[in-house]
């Protein structure tokens, strides 16, 4: 009995308080990013960078959420332990993806020409310059397949966020193999599932972290002298930097989260137990928030998997009382429905917020560089934003994933 999850329709589950936890997450990059653009000062001030941190969270919840049927069906008897369908995942994972982003890109670049051209990190806050239409095929072919992160002259053009998408499907790509290496596992080894189950986060954990630690003879190979060229300019470092190869183990806190959720959820861990690592949850959330801020300070290369640490830690406090059937005050305080509703269109949220960003400077209707000024930018980027995600989320998203159970049917 999956006690953890609230049945929203007589064929739909969920577990309650994730929605809200991306939507508050959506927000929060939101937030940051128009007030750097159009309140720098008051942003620095304001420590508002650690914002713009709160992506992290989106890797970290991909690995919790989708690794989670991979121990579940992991765990059944030998003889029933099947892997998930590759055809459907593959399926609902692209459904989940294009249409939402086609869209949205399709009409930034060829309707309102706000696209970039040209890499967006060397340009000046608070203006569109290297804006317009992609017109160059090359460009455009890479923009529309999402494969624009691995060409240094084309890092961050398009749809300037859209480089976590990119990230987000090598995942998606890797849990299906990841997954054939466990189950072949399952049926000729005796090893308990759920310490199987670790193999697959501690195998993309040692790829990040190894990754992170070869980042600086890239930087060194390829010139990238700055902490922006080194991360986001048009250059392979920053093709190195936002790769999976350094980001693997974003992912990885969030399936170890996913490994233990379902330890409890099985009964393999006990009440009493659960309930005291739950407890140890919260020390170690605010430990390790500082510890990550002091890397973020520092500006290391590890900085990020800090705060991948940290999120995964906040998930396990928001669902490790659902486990065992318990209730979670937090995660229905993020089940509200303004929350939970940004959360379910997030996607769009987070693809259209910058395009509107952008128009807001271009139309010269950005209040100044003061707190009521970014408060009235933020507030008109949201609702702006959150009216067109809704449209594209209705109109698009939900009806490409329409199309995955009409396959699934079939």
């Amino acid at each position: 009995m999956e006690s953890q999850v609230l049945a929203s329709s007589p064929t739909h589950t969920r577990i309650i308080g994730l929605d809200g936890i991306r939507g508050l997450g959506c927000l929060a990059v939101v937030m940051g990013h128009v007030a750097l653009s159009y309140s720098p000062v008051t942003h620095d001030k304001a420590f508002l960078g650690v914002l713009g941190l709160a992506l992290i969270l989106f890797f970290v919840l991909s690995g919790f959420l989708l690794f989670l049927p991979y121990i579940r069906r992991l765990t059944k008897d030998r003889a029933k332990a099947v892997m998930p369908d590759t055809k459907q995942y593959a399926l609902h994972r692209f459904f989940r993806v294009f249409p939402g982003y086609l869209t949205i890109f399709l009409i930034c670049n060829f309707v309102l020409q706000v696209a970039y051209v040209q890499n967006s990190a060397i340009q000046p806050h608070g203006t569109d310059a290297g804006t317009g239409m992609i017109t160059d095929p090359w460009e455009l072919l890479a923009n529309l397949t999402l494969t624009q992160t691995y060409i240094p002259e084309y890092v961050q053009t398009g749809i300037s966020p859209s480089w976590s998408l990119t990230l987000e499907i090598a995942f998606y790509a890797m849990l299906p193999l990841l997954g054939l290496l466990l189950f072949a596992l399952r049926k000729r080894t005796d090893v308990k599932p759920l310490v199987l189950a670790c193999l697959a986060p501690a195998i993309l954990l040692a790829v990040g972290v190894i990754g992170r630690l070869f980042a600086p003879l890239v930087f060194s190979a390829s010139g990238a002298d700055t902490v922006l060229m080194q991360n986001w300019g048009p250059t392979w470092a920053a093709v190195f930097m936002r790769s999976f190869i350094t980001n693997a183990d974003l992912f990885a806190y969030g399936m170890f989260a996913a490994i233990l959720f379902v330890a409890i959820e099985q009964g393999v861990i006990s009440a009493p137990a659960a309930r005291r690592i739950h407890l140890l949850c919260f020390p170690l959330l605010a430990v390790s928030f500082v510890a990550a801020l002091v890397l973020a300070v520092k500006g290391t290369v590890f900085a990020t998997a800090g705060i991948g640490f940290v999120s995964a830690v906040f998930i396990a406090i928001v669902v490790l009382p659902l486990a065992r059937g318990k209730d979670s005050p937090i995660a229905r305080f993020l089940d509200l429905k303004p929350f939970h509703f940004v959360g379910v269109i997030s996607l769009s949220v987070y693809l259209w917020h910058y395009p509107v960003l952008l128009l807001l400077g271009r139309y010269d209707l950005a209040a100044g560089d003061s707190w009521s000024g970014m408060f009235r930018n933020v507030a008109v980027v949201a609702v702006v934003t959150i009216l067109l995600s809704t449209i594209t989320y209705y109109a698009v998203e939900r009806p490409g994933l329409g199309l995955v159970k009409r396959f699934r049917k079939s």
